[in-house]
């Protein structure tokens, strides 16, 4: 009967025993300890499979998304943006229905990625932009502040009206005062004039009280709300005195590039632009 020897103890067991009856170690084992036959030093590595590639970082990226301030729809309702064009309005696909002074299409946005401008505004009431401290403006740009809306011009920018037809008079009583320096003219329905304040000075104040220009009984106006100014090269500025609803202006100048904490008026719901997910 043919044997083979135990690698550990040396004990002779029959060739068909796969451990040793002695010490109870593997015969196919090596030295002591070792476990399986040793390879030789020539043998190929085994090829395993490929190591697995790193994980992708599984953060969401950035989204942007609008959140209603004021509205006809509940404080803090979140419309996530879409990239693409997005049409803001009564019956867009961010839909204000019923809200007053918004059109059906008041407002088209384009948003790629993070970045997002206003490139339309269709809506005749325009859309209005909250200021963080002195803002350039143009003479005949439109100010939004409390509930008022603000027409800011040059004193050599108003229109002057004189008598017509035969009942001009021939002459002109009283003393001409010389153009002034700043003119604002509150705007009612249908664009009609309200309020009016014009000085030769470089600069007129708005708020309820104790200003140049002053609404008591607007409930969100603060007492001194905003100061239109005249810079020494005739530069215009509108400022805000720290007013607790804001002061907003007319956005014009299209394309116009949004960031995230910019504040919108768009007729009479307010909206805040938000990044999440950075």
């Amino acid at each position: 009967m043919s044997t083979r020897p135990c690698p550990n103890c040396n004990t002779a067991n029959p060739a068909q025993y796969r451990f040793c009856g002695q010490c109870g170690t593997p015969l196919d084992a090596g030295p002591a300890g070792a476990v399986g036959p040793t390879p030789p030093p020539d043998s190929p590595a085994v090829p395993g499979p490929p190591p697995a590639a790193p994980a992708e970082d599984a953060a969401p990226r950035p989204t942007l998304r609008l959140v209603v301030l004021r509205g006809p729809v509940a404080e803090g309702t979140v419309y996530p943006l879409r990239a693409g064009r997005v049409q803001i309005g009564t019956e867009g696909q961010i839909s204000f229905a019923g809200a007053t002074g918004v059109d059906p299409v008041h407002v088209v946005l384009d948003v790629r990625g993070r970045k997002i401008d206003i490139v339309a505004v269709p809506g005749r009431g325009g859309c209005f932009r909250r200021i963080r401290g002195p803002v350039p403006i143009a003479s005949g740009d439109i100010v939004f502040a409390g509930e008022q809306y603000l027409l800011v011009r040059r004193g050599a920018d108003v229109p002057r009206a004189s008598p017509q037809g035969d009942d001009a008079p021939v002459e002109t009583f009283g003393t001409p005062l010389r153009t002034p320096t700043l003119h604002v003219t509150q705007l009612l329905g249908e664009g009609l004039p309200g309020r009016v304040a014009s000085t030769d000075r470089g600069a007129i104040t708005v708020g309820r009280e104790n200003c140049d220009v002053s609404f008591p009984q607007d409930r969100f106006m603060s007492g001194r709300h905003l100061r239109i100014e005249q810079s020494a090269a005739a530069e215009l500025n509108a400022v805000d005195l720290g007013s607790l609803n804001g002061t907003f202006v007319r956005l014009d100048d299209l394309p116009a590039q949004l960031d995230a904490g910019d504040e919108l008026m768009i007729g009479s719901v307010l909206l805040r632009l938000d990044s999440v997910g950075a």
